[in-house]
C-alpha cells in the first residue's frame, strides 16, 4: 500500500504538530516539574483536571520508559519525517524504502505504546488526586481514550504501507 498525495501531506502536518507535543507535553512525564516551562506546567494540570487523565498524573514507570523512547527514538524520526515528506514528491516518498522502513517503525512503536494506555484506562482509569481513587464512568474512560485514540489509529495506518 502508498501514501497518497493528499495522506502524505496530512502525515507531514501530523509530524510537525507532534514535534511541540512531544517536546513540551509527553516530555512532562519524564523531565522533572522544576525544569519544566510554567506553560507546559498549565496545559498538562488543566489536561490531567479536565480528562481525568490519572497516567499523566500518575506517571507509571511503564510510562515514563515510553516517553524515553518517544524522547530518543521518535523525536528524532519526527524531524527526518518531516524533511522528507516536505522534500520528496508523491512518487519519492513512495519508493524510498529507508523511509518506509522508518514510517513503519514509527507506526508500530507509537501505536503499540498508545493501545496499552488506552487499555490501561479501560482496565483501572480513576479519578487523579482523589484519595479514594473513585473508578472513572465508562463516558469518563471513553472521553480519555479519545484523546489517546488519534495516536494510536494515525500511526497504525503507517505500519501497512
Amino acid at each position: 500500500m502508498k501514501l497518497g498525495h493528499r495522506e502524505q501531506q496530512f502525515y507531514l502536518w501530523y509530524f510537525i504538530v507532534h514535534i511541540p507535543i512531544t517536546v513540551f507535553i509527553d516530555s512532562s512525564v519524564v523531565i522533572p516539574e522544576k525544569w519544566q516551562l510554567k506553560v507546559t506546567q498549565k496545559v498538562v494540570s488543566d489536561h490531567i483536571a479536565k480528562q481525568h487523565d490519572f497516567l499523566l498524573s500518575e506517571k507509571p514507570e511503564w510510562l515514563y520508559w515510553f516517553v524515553v523512547l518517544e524522547l530518543v527514538l521518535q523525536l528524532p524520526l519526527f524531524g527526518y519525517f518531516v524533511n522528507k515528506l516536505w522534500n520528496s514528491s508523491e512518487l519519492q516518498a513512495n519508493a524510498d524504502t529507508k523511509l518506509k522502513k522508518w514510517l513503519r517503525i514509527y507506526g508500530w512503536n507509537a501505536s503499540v505504546t498508545t493501545l496499552i494506555c488506552i487499555i490501561v484506562i479501560f482496565q483501572r482509569g480513576y479519578i487523579p488526586f482523589d484519595v479514594l481513587r473513585t473508578s472513572l464512568t465508562l463516558t469518563q474512560k471513553c472521553q480519555l481514550a479519545s484523546v489517546y485514540l488519534p495516536t494510536f489509529l494515525i500511526p497504525l495506518r503507517l505500519c501497512i504501507i
